[in-house]
């Protein structure tokens, strides 16, 4: 019989990377700890992105007696004399430890206990597998060649860390491209899954996709979610992945050809009666397996070890089994007969083994374990109502101003809305408002920017022309005619008016004398009949050109308005001044005095309780009066 003096004893620590600067020392707590060594409590879960602190105590026996151990070395017990950690791999980035007492123990002079301090911050969330390294030294104890010393051993221990992912910080386990989650009106996103279990584990990926059929793919591409409405839209993507660890399904031992007999148990290797037939079971120590309790009574074929389902640690390529025949052991029988070891690549399916004295296949199959579940929600905002600018004229007159503001479906836009003007190329950056006073001709356009989502809006342009006002003129009496001066030279016309009332037919620059009186008129654009300038009137007594109306340059802007607008006139000299606003069926909506009134007259006119149409402004004095229509919209 061949016997195994290696010590097979791994102190569970979970594998970090050793920053101990991180970590502060720690003192070993008993607890709850098992008696044949090992971790006395477990590790947490870990959260990417959060801090994780977490003291992990172990216990160390001085004598070994767990007969899986005693039967590799044929010998009543096994004493620690000392342990080494050497190191530890496949650690998550940003987490650190300590190990008590430098990580070296000496166990000879008793039991002992030790612990390991884990701190930090894990950057990436996935599942770990963890390898701790250690130096044994042990004496086997009354192995059938006596005592038998062997330092420096070198063992291995297998485990797993679960780093979560950090909802609160977003989606870690997938990937969406460069668009973001949230966009305007239509967005584009590219899905990639990140974690995947180490080799050899396999990872499946669970895609539920909003409006669109399910994904195993790892990358299953680009999704374009669009909203039509006229409210935000959520596009929920869920990813589960899962991570699946390999398990021992079967043992199947096909034959046992030797290694059994020449014992008390077994005198000959025939196989024919209980006598001379092994007792089989299967031994897989890493993982800590021993089915002695299960074995196969008395048999050589056909031999098989069903529904075993021996879980195996995660990142396992190899994994070495043991087959044994069952004895009675001393006193009465003898030590199990260790019939081969066969070394098996771990995956999904049958493996078979054939050494010197077993052959047969093991069966592997995998099982749900760890399963990170992550939902994207994206957002898809509608963008506002297509804008359309209007003004309230097409066409002004210079020297006035229009007002344009914006308008979609005939409904003012309502909320929390913010909007960027532009005339032609250039951005007007004073005005803020939905609409506004244009004083110059140009292309108006406006962007609608919803300012709870970002979402904007641009409109079409709207041409807003300015019609030419015609220049200051004065009235001149030639003692036959009455004459404009300056008169434009073409395009233009006038409105005359001979003791305030109007003279049909005439409207040239020149007016036949028709008496004694006050001769006034105003001259108007005839492309646009609303730019027009009050003429300075002239007044004639007994054939003699007199003193003209002191009161001139009446101006009204904005013209037209929207009820609100400013009226400027002068008057030369003091005199009485009475201002009159009628209506065009001659209702008095405005009427002030001003007594011995002369200078500049400048202020503003409100209208605003009063419908709209078209007013007539009066000036009147004891010399005349001026007159100009006002149109309210």
């Amino acid at each position: 019989m061949k016997k195994n003096y290696i010590l097979i004893f791994a102190v569970l620590i979970v594998s970090f990377q050793k920053l101990s600067s991180q970590c502060s020392s720690c003192t070993p707590v008993s607890g709850t700890c098992p008696p044949a060594g090992g971790l006395c409590n477990k590790l947490d879960t870990a959260y990417a992105h959060n801090p994780y602190d977490k003291v992990i105590n172990f216990f160390m026996p001085q004598v070994l007696t767990d007969p899986s151990i005693l039967a590799q070395c044929s010998c009543n017990e096994v004493d620690l004399r000392h342990i080494t950690v050497t190191g530890v791999s496949g650690l998550p980035a940003g987490v650190g430890y300590i190990i008590s007492n430098g990580g070296s123990f000496n166990v000879q002079g008793g039991d002992s206990l030790g612990c390991a301090h884990f701190c930090g911050t894990p950057l990436v969330a996935g599942l770990y597998p963890v390898t701790v390294y250690l130096m044994a030294d042990v004496t086997a104890i009354g192995t059938p060649i006596g005592n038998v010393n062997q330092n420096n051993v070198p063992q291995s221990y297998k485990d797993t860390l679960l780093v979560l992912p950090d909802t609160v910080a977003g989606v870690t386990s997938f990937t969406y491209g460069n668009n973001g989650s949230e966009a305007c009106q239509s967005i584009t996103v590219d899905l990639n899954a990140l974690y995947s279990a180490p080799q050899p584990n396999l990872t499946r990926y669970f895609w539920n996709i909003a409006n669109n059929p399910p994904s195993q793919l790892q990358a299953p591409g680009s999704y374009t979610f669009t909203n039509n409405s006229t409210v935000p839209d959520t596009f929920p993507i869920t990813l589960s992945t899962v991570f699946y660890n390999y398990r021992v399904k079967k043992v199947h031992i096909a034959d046992v050809t030797g290694g059994y007999c020449g014992d008390i148990e077994e005198a000959t290797c025939s196989c024919i009666s209980s006598l001379d037939s092994p007792d089989p079971y299967v031994k897989f120590p890493v993982l800590g397996f021993n089915n002695s309790n299960n074995y196969a009574s008395n048999t050589c074929h056909n031999i098989n070890f069903d529904n075993l389902y021996i879980p195996i640690p995660v990142g396992t390529f190899k994994l070495v089994m043991e087959s044994w025949d069952l004895d009675n052991g001393p006193p009465f029988g003898t030590q199990d007969d260790h019939l081969g070891t066969d070394s098996l690549t771990v995956h999904l399916g049958q493996e078979n083994f054939a050494d010197d004295n077993t052959d047969g296949y093991v069966e592997f199959d995998t099982v749900a374990g760890t399963v990170i579940t992550e939902t994207l929600y994206v957002i898809v905002n509608p963008l506002p109502i297509l804008p359309v600018v209007i003004a309230a004229s097409d066409t002004f007159c210079s020297g006035d101003s229009v007002f344009v503001s914006v308008d979609s479906a005939g409904m003012r836009y309502q909320g929390n809305f913010s909007y960027q003007w532009y005339r032609d190329t250039v951005f007007l950056s004073t005005v803020v408002d939905s609409g506004f006073y244009a004083s110059l001709p140009g292309m108006y356009r406006v962007i609608v920017t919803d300012q709870n989502t970002g979402c904007s809006s641009n409109s079409v342009t709207k041409r807003v022309t300015m019609a030419t006002s015609p220049d200051p003129a004065n009235i001149y009496f030639t003692g036959t005619t009455e004459f404009i001066n300056p008169f434009p030279i073409s395009g233009f016309a006038a409105d005359w008016y001979y003791n305030g009332t109007l003279v049909a037919g005439q409207n040239g620059k020149i007016l036949p004398f028709l008496g004694n009186g006050l001769y006034s008129a105003d001259i108007y654009n005839l492309s646009y009949t609303s730019c027009r300038t009050a003429v300075v009137p002239d007044s004639v007594v007994s054939g003699i050109e007199g003193v003209s109306n002191s009161v001139f340059n009446m101006d009204i802007t904005p013209n037209p308005n929207t009820g609100r607008f400013n009226l400027r006139f002068s008057a030369e000299e003091d005199q009485d001044i009475n201002i009159i606003i009628q209506s065009t069926v001659g209702q008095i909506v405005y009427s002030r005095k001003m007594d011995k009134f002369s200078g500049h007259f400048n202020e503003d006119i409100d209208l605003n309780s009063f419908s709209k149409g078209i007013y007539f402004v009066t000036v009147e004095s004891a010399k005349g009066s001026i007159n100009k229509k006002v149109v309210v919209q």
